[in-house]
């Protein structure tokens, strides 16, 4: 990766292309200097927590907006100092930039500090490959770019301007079987005499690769994704079963049942290719549906073929923000003088100007 594109270019290269070879790791020193940590620091260390991976332009971006050569002292002073692990790729000529993780020690500040993302107990995991960090740094790079898309106006650290919460997979985790009874918003109680029909689906925790949280003043929003760089969507079975009964139900027990909108999540595969087939996967497994006493399957609503879109990482760093959803009825139910066909449907899905509008008040912002 060329050190002479801008910052913000090689925020979204960041994963592309690591070396499945030696991993070159920055050398601590035996004496290092203390540092007193800042609000920022913590912010800063709690996200890496959070979401495993970010690359030097990555944390620049969030913390220091184009102020690079302090962003690159300071990440510099917290790896000499113990907080943060950083590696790259090594490679023949020139350099490619730092990728960052907590270290131990970091975890610990953060724990101090009351500032880690759960509190499960952290141990950095040994890096046998660099391209294992690819999923986590690709999946940075396109919350990043919707951040920095929707950021209100002005120079300084996306982490201060971004209009939503971003959570990673631990502090997004989901857990089925919890005692908390939110307080739920009208848009999650069910009129009187409702029924489920969960049919396959099936309950479980879910731990979304991220969940951006939106605002409309004091109300909330989310949505949730999951970036597939498998190629191979029938690996994604159990998890479409268990968001085909999280969003028929679930979500009302968690506290998104507090938010003026039901969840939405959104699958991202890495390439175009396996796009349509996991479509075509989701069709045949979205199977729960809900509606009153007398209701059929066919008058019923199903919540996953509503709430759930899929595209690709290639389409958004193109700036395509039409996604897809599968048919609004399962294939059993679909006119067979079409053949039962799985046609996906479009959306405009646009996430930047989506909270971007939450973030000016506008009410209509949430997906529906």
């Amino acid at each position: 990766m060329s050190a002479t594109l801008p910052v913000d270019e090689r925020m979204l290269r960041a994963g592309v292309g690591l070396s499945a070879g030696t991993i070159q790791w920055g050398r601590q020193p035996e004496s290092p200097t203390p540092v007193a940590l800042t609000v920022r620091d913590l912010r800063l260390m709690a996200l890496l927590h959070d979401t495993n991976y970010l690359s030097a332009s990555q944390l620049t971006m969030l913390g220091w907006g184009s102020a690079e050569r302090a962003a690159q002292e300071r990440l510099k002073r917290l790896h000499d100092a113990g907080y943060l692990d950083r590696f790259r790729p090594l490679v023949a000529r020139g350099t490619s930039e730092w990728n960052y993780r907590l270290t131990q020690i970091g975890w610990n500040a953060l724990v101090a500090h009351d500032a880690a993302a759960d509190t499960r107990h952290y141990t950095p995991a040994e890096i046998t490959s660099i391209s294992y960090t690819e999923h986590d740094l690709q999946l940075a790079a396109i919350v990043l770019l919707i951040a920095t898309a929707a950021a209100t106006p002005g120079p300084g650290a996306v982490l201060d301007r971004m209009p939503f919460d971003w959570q990673g997979h631990r502090s997004g985790r989901i857990e089925p079987n919890t005692t908390e009874q939110p307080e739920r918003s009208e848009a999650a109680s069910l009129p009187a005499g409702t029924r489920m029909h969960p049919g396959r689906s099936r309950a479980g925790y879910l731990e979304p690769d991220a969940t951006l949280i939106g605002h409309v003043g004091d109300e909330r929003f989310a949505v949730l994704i999951e970036y597939d760089r498998t190629d191979r969507p029938h690996k994604q079975l159990d998890r479409l079963r268990r968001y085909d009964h999280f969003l028929l139900d679930g979500w009302r027990h968690t506290h998104f049942a507090t938010h003026a909108t039901p969840p939405s999540v959104l699958f991202l595969t890495a390439r175009e290719q396996p796009l349509t087939r996991l479509i075509q996967t989701a069709d045949e497994t979205f199977t729960a549906w809900g509606g009153p006493q007398q209701a059929t399957a066919r008058e019923g609503a199903h919540p996953a073929r509503q709430r759930v879109i899929f595209t690709s990482r290639q389409r958004i760093l193109q700036g395509d923000w039409k996604m897809q959803r599968t048919p609004s009825l399962p294939p059993d139910l679909r006119d067979p003088a079409a053949g039962g066909a799985c046609v996906p449907r479009p959306i405009d899905y646009n996430l930047p100007a989506l909270f971007k509008s939450a973030h000016s008040g506008d009410r209509d912002a949430s997906v529906s």
